[in-house]
């Protein structure tokens, strides 16, 4: 045979091979077993969007197919479809598919549903195999979890661990409900564990990222939603809480970006509506915000950020009435957050109820660091109910106020909580309220004592510490606070936290250590105003002046320009970096929204004196500050320097 026919007779059965192959795989494709094995690999990858789609193809296929209806229930699972997968699972029951096998995957679909009493009887049924038994206690643990009965829902996760150690699945269910109950310690370990078991499951990257971002900062989560990225791009939940955190971190182009991919994932995703809404409304564009809120249609309406958001929309619209409506349900579930119960405050006001606007400014007023608007509407509430000695402190306040504290909020029921102490020392949902009501009612070393018990009982519980440190501070021990507030930050380096260490730090006097917290809470969350304005005070306190009016120009791009102390900082930094026509703008500026305070007064006759523009303006103005807040060294050193210089016939001083 020669070598031409041999080419010739190996092409045909090449060609033959070829075509067996491609009819064998047009079999395989019109009885569903290849789109069936295809969704199968893709639900093992973690892809169950894929798998949807290649399952859909096989039940089209052969629509009697128990396997294929059986995993296009777990696809659907996978992507927050109880209703579907529950209808797939029931499909496949009546097909002939035995029910213990899908006793768990029925369980998901009605947890997913809200319907955890009839997951829970699914779960109670005596034909699940073996081979599930694991899976079946994970989920009863979910199951309990949502009925709230956490010590049952401990135990069967606690159970499903011994049964299969090496699941990720029953370390990343573990993680979420450590973090639940409040032990970021026990979750961090959890989260490891499974992240060690399978590096590439996307639901232990999630967990690993959000523990990481409460842990240590936005910027610090970043890579952890990336790498779950890189193992599936089109990961709803992954997706989202990177758009999130980058939102927070001020990264809104690339927030942007992000929600749009969810978007055209899932068109009607509620969250990325609202985060563009969000955006918007930072931006100043209300009308936006608005229209991008409403394409939530009200399916987040129950979340404290939508509600905030919606309060602050309204009072843009100067309809207060719709505002109290939106703010005062947020404010009774979270009744320490300072932002909802100002803005509460406000509406209250401008619909001329003003004893509510007392009452809900209260709390705040009574705090050592009130802010000065907050002290401010007070006052005028006051001024409205005809109590001008109570107006008039407040305003004094407002015009020289105290700088950072960490006082807890006062509780109209704090008397009756601190007769009554718990019976264990163990319960955080417990021992807390009662340690603040001590605290509330002055009993500071009662306090002290119960927070040690409490947070000993909870080494990995960073709330037992800062309710301990926040014990410490009253007991006027901020040195050992400082120590306590660490052990917090360690596991959960949030802004309130933060604030607080900064606080103990200054009062410990050891501002050095303060300004480094700040500064590494800034590194990980760096478009926080709360805490780029106590940056800015200590760029300022250095003579780091430019990094100072960077920093101060970030915050007022963020809060606006209506913030007296902020008009005068910013005032100041601008004089000292030599723009002296900023200067003077600001500093007007801020004299005229605070015309009463030692502070602007100070500042606007400064600045006029420096930049030479009015010499005997400036002594007035010096003059009244020294007057507002006599025995200021400040004040009377340049009042000194003012009347020094106009007896020289200048009126100005040299820039210095």
């Amino acid at each position: 045979m020669n070598r031409k026919r041999l080419f010739l007779l190996a092409g045909v059965a090449a060609l033959l091979l070829s075509a067996a192959a491609l009819w064998q795989w047009r079999l395989h494709e019109a009885d569903g077993t290849a789109p069936l094995a295809r969704g199968i690999a893709a639900l093992v990858k973690g892809d169950a969007r894929t798998a949807r789609v290649e399952l859909l193809n096989a039940i089209r296929a052969d629509p009697r197919s128990i396997p294929a209806r059986i995993a296009q229930a777990r696809a659907l699972v996978d992507l927050g479809d109880g209703g579907g997968a529950q209808g797939e699972i029931e499909k496949a029951r009546a097909l002939g598919g035995r029910p213990g096998d899908t006793r768990v995957l029925m369980a998901q679909a009605l947890l997913l549903q809200g319907n955890a009493d009839a997951a829970l009887t699914e779960m109670e049924a005596n034909d699940i195999p073996a081979s599930f038994a694991a899976a079946a206690m994970r989920v009863s643990g979910n199951i309990h979890m949502a009925r709230g009965d956490m010590a049952a829902a401990g135990a069967a996760l606690d159970r499903a661990r011994e049964m299969a150690g090496n699941d990720p699945e029953n370390w990343i269910d573990t993680g979420r409900y450590r973090w639940m109950q409040g032990d970021q310690a026990g979750a961090i370990v959890a989260a490891d564990r499974a992240v060690a078991l399978a590096p590439e499951n996307g639901k232990a990257l999630l967990l690993r990222g959000e523990l990481t971002r409460s842990q240590y900062g936005l910027i610090a989560a970043l890579p952890w939603f990336e790498r779950a990225l890189a193992v599936n791009p089109d990961s709803v939940p992954v997706l989202d809480q990177y758009a999130a955190t980058l939102a927070d971190a001020g990264e809104a182009r690339r927030m942007l970006s992000v929600t749009r991919r969810l978007l055209a994932l899932e068109p009607g995703n509620a969250r990325a509506w609202f985060m563009q809404a969000v955006m918007a409304a930072r931006a100043g564009r209300a009308d936006l915000a608005r229209s991008l809120l409403a394409r939530t249609q009200g399916r987040l309406d129950g979340e404290p950020a939508v509600m905030l958001l919606r309060g602050v929309l309204h009072l843009e619209d100067g309809n207060a009435t719709l505002a109290i409506q939106a703010l005062a349900p947020l404010v009774g579930q979270q009744p320490d957050n300072g932002i909802a119960r100002t803005l509460l405050g406000r509406a209250y006001y401008l619909a001329a109820d003003f004893p509510a606007a007392a009452t809900t400014l209260a709390p705040l007023v009574a705090q050592r660091d009130a802010e000065p608007y907050v002290l401010t509407l007070a006052a005028r509430a006051q001024e409205a109910l005809g109590d001008r000695i109570m107006a008039d402190d407040m305003l004094a306040r407002a015009s020289w106020p105290d700088r950072l504290s960490a006082d807890l909020f006062a509780g109209a029921d704090d008397a009756a909580l601190a007769g009554s102490a718990p019976s264990g020392t163990a319960a955080a949902q417990d021992n807390i309220p009662y340690i603040r009501a001590l605290l509330g009612t002055g009993q500071a070393e009662r306090a002290v004592a119960r927070a040690r018990l409490l947070s000993e009982a909870n080494p990995g519980a960073p709330d037992a510490y800062v309710i301990w440190g926040d014990a410490l501070g009253a007991a006027g021990r901020p040195g050992q606070a400082v120590k306590v507030y660490e052990r917090a930050a360690n596991l959960r380096f949030s802004r309130d936290i933060a604030l607080r260490l900064i606080a103990a730090l200054q009062r410990a006097g050891d501002p050095a250590r303060s300004l480094q917290v700040v500064r590494l809470f800034l590194s990980q969350n760096p478009d926080d105003p709360q805490i780029q304005r106590l940056a800015a005070a200590g760029y300022m306190a250095g003579g780091q002046w430019r990094e100072a009016l960077r920093m101060l120009k970030a915050v007022e791009a963020r809060v606006g320009p209506h913030d007296a102390l902020l008009m005068a900082d910013l005032a100041r930094a601008s004089l000292e970096v030599g723009a002296a026509d900023a200067a003077r703008a600001y500093a007007s500026f801020a004299y005229r929204l605070m015309p009463a305070s030692p502070v602007t007064a100070h500042i606007y006759g400064w600045t006029l004196l420096r930049t030479g523009a009015n010499g005997q303006a400036a002594i007035d103005l010096l003059e009244k500050a020294d007057a507002l807040a006599p025995g200021q060294p400040g004040v009377r050193a340049h009042l000194a320097q003012a009347r020094a210089a106009l007896r020289k016939g200048t009126g100005r001083l040299a820039a210095r």
